[in-house]
């Protein structure tokens, strides 16, 4: 199921699949009936896709989460990223207030693929979601002007409260506090 509400182009297919039928169905008989089969197959289409577009699954919920952070990140706003990390989280949030105000961001993003393992129930307030990627982050030093990227391996950990996803730790494969610091030099 989560397949069909994750996936547009899955729904569009059957959707699509489900269309055809009803149209070699009119052509070869062209009755009324079967041009209402038909105009319901395409309103059964519509509303699924839009039911998928609206409908957001905990991995969804997830990713926006993520996607929203590399936003933030890019756009330099350190009060963003901080709103999406637990409150809780005191290493992440130390990282991001001493990290941040030392470079530029010349662009953030997810880099592909997210993979993202979810407990047995995701909807439980406190549930611990683990998020693997590979960012894109591209950096300006502001105090030497030396520029940098990472693009490795990152793991994300996020703790559901309310209906939000927080992030509230993380695991690069390099640490990002020597990188940093040897820009510094």
């Amino acid at each position: 199921m989560d397949l069909l509400l994750e996936s547009p182009l899955a729904v569009g297919a059957l959707g699509l699949l489900l269309i055809t039928l009803a149209a070699i169905v009119y052509t070869q008989t062209g009755t009324r009936g079967s041009q209402g089969l038909l105009a319901l197959a395409v309103l059964l289409t519509v509303g699924a896709i839009a039911l998928e577009r609206s409908y957001l699954t905990p991995r969804e919920r997830v990713r926006r989460t993520i996607g929203e952070l590399f936003r933030a990140v890019e756009s330099n706003d350190l009060a963003s990223v901080l709103a999406l990390i637990h409150p809780d989280a005191t290493q992440m949030r130390a990282d991001a207030g001493v990290l941040m105000p030392m470079f530029q961001v010349e662009a953030a993003g997810e880099g592909g693929e997210v993979t993202v393992e979810l407990p047995a129930d995701p909807t439980a307030e406190g549930a611990i979601a683990t998020a693997t990627l590979k960012p894109i982050i591209k950096v300006q030093h502001l105090q030497t002007g030396a520029t940098a990227a990472y693009f490795d391996d990152l793991d994300l950990e996020l703790v559901r409260r309310g209906d939000r996803w927080l992030l509230n730790g993380y695991q690069p494969a390099e640490d990002w506090r020597e990188g940093a610091a040897k820009l510094g030099n």
